[in-house]
Formats: structure tokens, C-alpha cells, sequence
């Protein structure tokens, strides 16, 4: 039973090593919280949270790992489901009830304040707003509040550090879009040194709030002032082995690591996602990203098609992969020595426009699924835990 679960064990370590490669998402971001669904992560890791409790077989990971692997990992179907990599740039912060001392417990307070980083990440050349605003829960009208102070707070790898303070304003200056509408703007402004994650505490009173309790809200985003490289708004494209390959021209400014990413649209409607990583000098190269033939044939869509929300960053990670290739001593000594004082990725500004590719119908696109000795290892290491 032993050396079975150590088989099971061993086997799922190598698939999630390949889905690790493949699907560190940039979702890594602070705040993208939402799951990727599916059709986009590997079942493996699924099967490794549930298996301690035995609920899933590995009859069931066997069928969930043959579906999943229809497509590249690279390369998937995206859906309106995968909010997270359609809306990559938002985080989601939704209202919460406020609580109020009432003797030596806390007790519902009967308002909602939301605390709200208008994108979850900034890059070079961007400022970042955070909006607070309050109400009666289950009532639209906002309501005053009086803020006490504010507190940015910076932290990158081992390394804590404060942030010049800045203040909310309404207004309808200073960021705030509009004058006595109770929503409170504060604006951030990186410094070229500012490249951590970003906390900003608010500490405050409800206006209406009789009990004159004082209300705290924390929220926070990641800042990242220095760009790595620069996407140069060129592209081309061609078909190959009934795929889409859609290359993007990126001007690096720092050599090592890069991770581009991008969604495939047909209007509004997803189509596929593709992920490459690749090794960059500096200067100007190109990066193809793949869009797998089955993955457009499955989704039904012909082209021409929009590729859209285009992004990337360099990894910065002092944990590289061939670290951890060596001997089991020396990757426990070299992670007890780690110490870091920034984060581990550098972000590519954001290319805002869309790229729109030529016109294909869905008979120039294979049916076939995805195959690769890769794959098929990985099959036979399972196949033989029946």
C-alpha cells in the first residue's frame, strides 16, 4: 500500500511540475483570487488537494487528465467563465458589513464599506486610484464618512518598508472623479523605487453611524515602476499544422526570463489563451504564441479574430528551476540562505490595443487533439497505477 502511494505520489509530482511550468499564471498578481476553471489548470492539482482525503480515484484523474489534455498546456480554450484571464487587470473587492462594539462583543453595524483598487497591478508610467465608499447595507445611497488616517505599507521579499503618505479626496480633485458623491479617491504615485506590493490600511468613522465606532479597511495592489521591457506594437502571423501562431515583436530592456500572455477573441466572444515563455536578450526579439488548432475548432469561431490583452513580465524570482534540480541537500540548503529584497516579477507595460488577424475559416484549423512524448510519459505513469 505504501510503495503504492509513493508510485501515486510520484507520478502526480511530475505532471504538476509540468502544469507548474505552464500555468503560473499572472493571476499570481495580488487579488486575482478567482479560479482559472478546468479547461485551463491541470487536474492534477485537484487530485492532490482531495486525494488525502481519498475522494477522487485515479480512474477519475486518469479521465479528467485525458480531457484536459486534448490541447497544449500553452495553449487552451478560454470561456466567458475564466474571468480571471479575460478581466486580468481587475481585482474584486466587494462590499463588506462593518462590525461595532457593543460591550465587550462585536455586532453588526448596519453599513458596508468597500475599499477598491481600480486595477489590481500598476506599471511604468501608471498611477494607481483606491476608492472607499460606504452605505447602509442594502441600500444604493453612499454615505459621508470622516477618515482618521491612512497607511501605505510596502513589502518586498524580506524586506518591509513605509510609503509617503497620501490622503483620500472628494473633491472631485486629486483623482476623484466627482465633487460630494461620497466616494473617496486616493491616488498612488510610485517612486522608481516603489516595486513591492502595495497595503493601504484606512482607518475611519461612518458619518451616520450613531455609535461613533471607528471603522478599518485594508486593501491592496502590486506596484511595478521600472518597465522590464516594452512591447513594440508589431506583429505577424501564420498557420501552422492547422494552428494559429500570432508572433509579438518585445523590446527588452533587461535580459533573463520572460512569460507572455494573451487572449484570443471573436468580438466579445473568448476563443482561446496562450501562454510562451522564453529566454530574451536585450533588445528586440519576437515571441510566438500559439493558438492551437483544435482549441478555435472546439470553440467554433472563424476568424478574422482580435488578439487582445496582451501582457507579460520578467521573472525575477531568486528561485530559478535549475536550483532545484540538484541534490535534495542542496535544495534544502540553498532555500534556507534565500533572502530576497524584491519581488519576484518585474511587469511589461500593458499593450492596450488589439491586434486583428486575417480571415480563416474553421476547415484551416485541425481537429486533431494534442499529442507529445510528454504527454504520452505522463498517460503510461498513470495508466500504470491502475
Amino acid at each position: 500500500m505504501n510503495q503504492n502511494k509513493r508510485l501515486i505520489a510520484a507520478a502526480i509530482a511530475g505532471i504538476v511540475l509540468l502544469a507548474a511550468s505552464a500555468f503560473a499564471l499572472l493571476s499570481a498578481d495580488p487579488g486575482q483570487e478567482h479560479s482559472p476553471g478546468r479547461s485551463l489548470a491541470d487536474p492534477s492539482e485537484e487530485f492532490i488537494e482531495s486525494s488525502e482525503h481519498s475522494s477522487v480515484s485515479v480512474e477519475r484523474l486518469i479521465d479528467d487528465y485525458r480531457e484536459w489534455a486534448q490541447y497544449p498546456p500553452n495553449s487552451r480554450p478560454l470561456l466567458p467563465e475564466h474571468v480571471d484571464v479575460l478581466d486580468y487587470r481587475k481585482i474584486a473587492a466587494p462590499p463588506q458589513r462593518m462590525p461595532r462594539r457593543d460591550g465587550d462583543s462585536f455586532r453588526d453595524s448596519g453599513f458596508s464599506c468597500q475599499l477598491q483598487p481600480e486595477r489590481h497591478s500598476l506599471t511604468e508610467g501608471e498611477e494607481m486610484r483606491v476608492f472607499l465608499s460606504c452605505m447602509k447595507t442594502g441600500q444604493p445611497e453612499r454615505q459621508s464618512v470622516r477618515i482618521k488616517e491612512v497607511k501605505l505599507e510596502a513589502s518586498a521579499g524580506d524586506k518591509k518598508f513605509r510609503l509617503p503618505q497620501a490622503a483620500f479626496s472628494d473633491a472631485g480633485d486629486k483623482g476623484d472623479d466627482a465633487s460630494g458623491d461620497s466616494v473617496y479617491t486616493m491616488v498612488f504615485r510610485p517612486r522608481a523605487s516603489d516595486w513591492a506590493d502595495v497595503y493601504v490600511t484606512v482607518n475611519f468613522w461612518i458619518e451616520a453611524d450613531q455609535s461613533g465606532f471607528q471603522h478599518s479597511l485594508s486593501t491592496h495592489f502590486f506596484s511595478s515602476p521600472v518597465a522590464p521591457a516594452r512591447f513594440t506594437g508589431q506583429f505577424r502571423e501564420k498557420l501552422v499544422e492547422g494552428s494559429l501562431v500570432v508572433s509579438v515583436e518585445v523590446n527588452a530592456l533587461k535580459p533573463g526570463s520572460y512569460t507572455l500572455e494573451a487572449n484570443l477573441m471573436k468580438g466579445e466572444v473568448p476563443v482561446g489563451y496562450a501562454r510562451q515563455d522564453a529566454e530574451l536578450p536585450i533588445g528586440k526579439s519576437w515571441v510566438d504564441l500559439l493558438y492551437y488548432g483544435k482549441v478555435i475548432r472546439d470553440r467554433e469561431q472563424a476568424g478574422p479574430f482580435e488578439l487582445a490583452g496582451l501582457r507579460g513580465a520578467l521573472s525575477t524570482d531568486v528561485i530559478q528551476p535549475a536550483m532545484l534540480s540538484r541534490s535534495p541537500a542542496e535544495v534544502e540548503a540553498f532555500l534556507a540562505s534565500i533572502r530576497s529584497e524584491h519581488p519576484n516579477r518585474m511587469l511589461i507595460p500593458y499593450l492596450d490595443s488589439a491586434y486583428k488577424t486575417s480571415a480563416y475559416s474553421l476547415s484551416d484549423f485541425t481537429s486533431r487533439e494534442y499529442d507529445s512524448p510528454e504527454k504520452q510519459q505522463r498517460m503510461d505513469d498513470l495508466l500504470a497505477l491502475r
